[in-house]
């Protein structure tokens, strides 16, 4: 233990020799189910827990800020696939030869260049992957973006408040992307099949550039053909399975976030996927309002192609505190396409500890999310019958 100590130490001397902000952190989430019934109507309830997170982290800049990196070792044997492939979670490098411009190298798979704000991961605090449930994918096509493979970013800063950020992205774009196998690939320079747009011009390209005002700030998107084509029709959750041919041309977004109004934000876009002959339209719209002691968040997102019926979801949620230092939390969701209807009610409470968190919730959902009760309300399950769980959730950060 004494000579891990001290090389524990020598390396934290090292590296704060060598870099002025080096920072070590780690975080652990433990999980458990006090009892579910995801099965079919009648099956008896079961019991069981995993570990949610498990990681630590190595992060630095040089002295004169210009040059840095974080490597992140989490979850899954701590590198290895179940395949015994190595993983890649956080393996990058920035350089900022000057003010103006960066250049990141690497893999960042908590996403970077991320446009939906508050409407996506940040909608109920990071809670998305288990006491609540959410359409990672559903909500990344409204308001697209983010980004989290393995490739070169050059970002440009030509006036304040404006950043205009290119992506040549060879890695896999489908979770999970990083396996050795979705990192080190290489990919023809120009389309060879412009159908599958395999080439990285202009089938993988991806842009993104956000304009800071007075009043909040505005994005723009672009991602190319190759890029929408290898996510699929997972995108859509239920809706339009296969409805993204390989032949479309890409997909362009917008979106507006305000947050000038006191106490309130308000998230509005959309994308088009653009394929033959009917283009994917998808338009959104998210409010946050935080009061003293309450608050409520609200997001809509709706997809439309040619003749067919829309598909629509919905979140409404609000919080309340809860005590010093807990707060009581109510998610409802409901989906439709048609003739189909589906729902999800979510209670929850979310108590802070110093260096951690304990969560506990009630799912309830009937014909929304997917066969193992996951996924959030979006997409119809065609399951037509109530299911339930009830996680809870301890979490430490060091």
């Amino acid at each position: 233990m004494k000579k891990i100590i001290a090389i524990s130490m020598m390396f934290a001397l090292v590296a704060g020799a060598v870099f002025a902000d080096t920072t070590i952190s780690g975080a652990t989430e433990t999980r458990f189910s006090l009892a579910k019934q995801l099965g079919a109507d009648g099956d008896d309830p079961k019991m069981g827990g995993s570990i949610g997170a498990a990681q630590i982290k190595l992060a630095g800049s040089n002295a004169e800020g210009t040059l840095g990196g974080a490597f992140r070792l989490k979850q899954t044997g701590f590198g290895k696939g179940t395949n015994g492939e190595a993983l890649y979670d956080q393996v990058f490098v920035w350089w900022k030869p000057t003010p103006q411009v960066k250049v990141f190298l690497g893999i960042d798979q908590d996403g970077l260049f991320d446009t939906a704000d508050f409407v996506g991961w940040g909608f109920h605090s990071g809670d998305n992957d288990y006491i609540f449930n959410h359409g990672w994918d559903f909500w990344r096509q409204i308001f697209p973006g983010n980004w989290d493979g393995f490739g070169l970013a050059l970002s440009f800063y030509p006036i304040p408040g404006l950043d205009l950020n290119l992506v040549l992205p060879t890695g896999k774009v489908g979770w999970r992307q990083a396996p050795e196998t979705g990192v080190f690939m290489s990919r023809p320079i120009t389309d060879t099949d412009s159908d599958s747009h395999d080439g990285m011009l202009p089938g993988r390209l991806r842009f993104s550039g956000n304009y800071s005002l007075d009043f909040g700030k505005v994005s723009f998107v672009y991602l190319g053909g190759g890029v929408v084509s290898d996510k699929g029709s997972a995108w859509l959750g239920n809706y339009g399975a296969g409805a993204i041919a390989k032949d479309n041309n890409g997909l362009v977004g917008a979106s507006v976030l305000v947050t000038a109004i006191d106490g309130i934000q308000l998230k509005v876009g959309g994308s088009i996927i653009l394929t033959d002959p009917d283009s994917i339209i998808n338009v959104g719209l998210g409010v946050a309002y935080t009061g003293d002691g309450f608050g409520v968040k609200a997001r809509v997102g709706v997809v439309m192609q040619g003749d067919g019926d829309p598909f629509i979801t919905l979140n409404i949620m609000p919080v309340l505190a809860a005590g010093e230092k807990g707060q009581a939390l109510f998610d409802i969701g409901i989906t439709s396409q048609g003739d189909e209807l589906g729902w999800s009610v979510i209670p929850a409470y979310r108590l802070s500890i110093p260096n951690g968190a304990f969560k506990i919730g009630l799912q309830v959902f009937n014909n929304v999310g997917n066969k193992d009760g996951l996924g959030g309300n979006v997409g119809i399950s065609g399951l037509d019958y109530v299911r339930w769980n009830i996680p809870m959730l301890l979490s430490f950060n060091f």
